[in-house]
């Protein structure tokens, strides 16, 4: 399947008009991620791009189906990565996944431990914060998976109920859930730069088109 600029403008366009929660339906601004991504592609409707790695596109659903502001707000927040992630079949699934999860307890799960912080007692609140510092500190998967099983530990030890990440987008729709919209935007937003971050570090194809995410682009 031949992957170029043309293909990842109409992408981009397709992205602009707005992206749903599901799968939705062959329309431009009634689509989820990967279904533009057929669509710009002449495939039937559908939801498995061949050419979106089978870790990227599960990564990539969970955050399109996650508690967004509003439509115009996820294809706002994932229109970089939207973009990054074409021709990730070819790359390392394994290496993406490990790299969310780890970037997802460190930047990600935070959030939703120190939105819980803020509302525990003092007794209460000095756990959780040293679930934050763990977090913070973890620096490959064992490390990552111990702080975010520590993490939920702390928070449901305290009746702070959450779904502690085992991938990042996890943590994401939790702190979706916990915040106030323009926050939940701004998570769901870092988690989907934290997947450009996996795909950049293995050279996706679809990076090279990042710069036409500064340009207006339509269909």
């Amino acid at each position: 399947m031949q992957l170029n600029e043309g293909v990842a403008r109409k992408v981009l366009g397709l992205v602009d008009r707005g992206l749903v929660q599901g799968l939705g339906e062959q329309v431009p601004g009634e689509m989820c991620v990967e279904a533009a991504v057929c669509f710009a592609l002449g495939l039937p409707h559908g939801d498995e791009p061949p050419c979106v790695g089978s870790a990227v596109r599960a990564y990539k659903i969970r955050l399109n189906d996650s508690i967004w502001s509003s439509e115009q707000a996820r294809a706002k927040g994932m229109r970089r990565v939207a973009i990054a992630q074409l021709g990730s079949n070819l790359i390392n699934q394994r290496a993406f996944a490990d790299y969310v999860i780890v970037q997802g307890v460190r930047r990600i799960l935070p959030i939703a431990l120190r939105a819980a912080a803020e509302r525990a007692s003092d007794a209460h609140k000095g756990e959780l914060l040293a679930a934050i510092s763990e977090c913070e500190a973890a620096a490959d998967i064992p490390s990552a998976r111990l702080a975010a099983d520590h993490s939920k530990k702390a928070a449901r030890a305290y009746a702070y109920a959450y779904a502690a990440a085992a991938y990042a987008a996890d943590a994401a729709a939790y702190a979706a859930y916990a915040d106030a919209d323009a926050a939940r935007d701004r998570t769901l937003s870092l988690a989907a730069e934290i997947a450009v971050e996996a795909l950049q570090a293995q050279n996706c194809e679809g990076c090279q088109w990042l710069d036409l995410c500064d340009e207006p682009v339509t269909v």
